[in-house]
């Protein structure tokens, strides 16, 4: 392991003078690393953190924990996220085309996908397909729809093959 970014794990950081141990998440170790000046090299990034008790004289190991719990479970929990707003918004695209489809459901799926897409026009750009009056078979939200699934592909979000444009 030479390289910080090339770990697909938490880690556990240990001091070997107090023994005080925690578990870190691997994008909150590189911040802290890059926060007191260290290098992304797998060695040298020990000397860039502080032991978790403070002690006086910190002589720190890490330890990499390949599957650890805390990470599995918010990937899963972001899966799904992302995948139940999705269906939402897709069934509404579907039905966007004889009816309009500005409800809450679909309010709340635009608003837990903001942070995941990252460019908010999408998901306005759905809002107002979805909202316009009068409807015609040529107001549907199929488009922005794709737009919002392509850029969540884009950005590595676990889309499924069911809400994939």
């Amino acid at each position: 392991m030479a390289d910080l970014h090339r770990v697909d794990a938490q880690v556990r950081v240990t001091c070997r003078g107090c023994k005080a141990t925690e578990v870190w998440d691997l994008d909150a170790l590189i911040a802290e690393v890059r926060r007191n000046g260290g290098s992304m090299d797998w060695r040298a990034s020990r000397a860039a953190l502080k032991c978790p008790s403070h002690c006086a004289a910190p002589m720190i190991d890490l330890l990499p924990i390949p599957f650890g719990k805390q990470r599995a479970r918010r990937r899963a929990h972001r899966h799904a996220l992302v995948n139940l707003a999705l269906q939402i918004l897709r069934d509404a695209a579907h039905r966007s085309s004889n009816e309009a489809v500005g409800t809450i459901e679909v309010r709340l799926a635009l608003h837990v996908l903001r942070p995941f897409v990252g460019d908010s026009r999408l998901l306005v750009e759905f809002w107002k397909a979805a909202t316009i009056q009068p409807r015609h078979p040529w107001t549907s939200c199929h488009l922005p729809y794709r737009w919002i699934a392509e850029r969540l592909i884009d950005c590595g979000e676990p889309v499924d093959d069911a809400n994939r444009p």
